[in-house]
């Protein structure tokens, strides 16, 4: 059985001063032992413990033989082990609903059985890849951006000797010009790369060798790719490469047999939704579905 990568740092690498240690429990089965499940999480300074703080998601993830009744004992014992120390909430972040549809239905259910509520429901797009084109899922517009970017002599694909400092570079610089901060620091970037070599992925679109758009993404598993951190120069809007930068990044996805490509939720720098965000993920084929955030409060 095959577990989703977690997205997350190892705690000596994160300052003390946000989150502590990370702590993996795992479900195991007998005859012979093995385990069908884990879960990640980490206490913060007020006491109370998040799965995972630094990631797009996490929460239990199992496998597709689970039971309801195995994941039930599973998060009632991780409870416990939490209320024994004193905690005082437990946040979990969980994977959109598109991701294992059933796992996910299943996890839902034995979340609320076991009283942890749903606090936030966020609209998570992803694009479904199948033996189409991209330019057949995109609307005009995006289209005749896609050909203005490709007359303009562009050129997009995987930037494989990219270094993690002109990575985090341009990506820090786009965002801050939108207002954005950056939610990793360039050190964090080298131990994801170091980390998970197979599972991080450079996508660029580059005017002659100047770099104009980037996207740094993630394989989740098998089947499903994440758009994980993504920006483009903002005096290129009007050619919108992000189009020409995603069309490659489908193109690889159907080359790898990835079924599903995740856009991600979409937030300002503020964690408010972003209507205009929203609109270009359906612009370039985004379909929509939950991504869920549970908590439960220890009395």
């Amino acid at each position: 059985m095959a577990f989703l990568p977690f997205l997350y740092l190892e705690p000596e690498h994160l300052s003390t001063q946000t989150v502590g240690q990370i702590y993996e429990f795992s479900l195991l089965r007998q005859d012979p032992p093995h385990v069908i499940a884990i879960f990640q999480c980490i206490e913060m300074p007020d006491s109370s413990w998040i799965s995972p703080p630094n990631a797009p998601f996490g929460g239990i993830q199992c496998g597709t033989d689970c039971q309801e009744s195995e994941i039930v004992f599973f998060i009632n014992c991780i409870k416990k082990w939490i209320n024994d120390r004193s905690g005082k909430q437990l946040t979990i972040k969980t994977a959109p609903c598109c991701y294992e549809a059933d796992q996910q239905r299943l996890l839902h259910d034995a979340y609320l059985y076991t009283g942890l509520i749903p606090v936030q429901a966020c609209v998570n797009s992803y694009i479904n890849v199948d033996g189409d084109d991209f330019i057949a899922h995109i609307r005009p517009a995006e289209k005749r951006k896609l050909k203005k970017a490709v007359l303009a002599g562009f050129r997009a694909g995987p930037a494989h000797e990219i270094s993690s400092q002109v990575t985090y570079e341009f990506l820090a610089h786009c965002r801050e010009s939108n207002g954005y901060r950056m939610p990793l620091t360039l050190s964090q970037i080298e131990i994801l790369k170091h980390k998970f070599p197979e599972a991080y992925q450079i996508f660029t679109v580059v005017d002659q060798e100047k770099i104009i758009a980037l996207t740094l993404t993630v394989r989740v598993n098998d089947h499903i790719l994440y758009n994980f951190l993504c920006g483009d120069l903002p005096e290129y809007r009007v050619y919108s490469p992000v189009v020409m930068l995603m069309d490659r990044v489908y193109q690889h996805c159907q080359r790898e047999n990835i079924r599903i490509l995740d856009l991600g939720i979409s937030l300002d720098g503020n964690g408010v939704h972003k209507p205009s965000l929203s609109r270009f993920k359906k612009n370039i084929g985004g379909k929509e579905c939950l991504k869920m955030t549970y908590e439960i409060t220890f009395r």
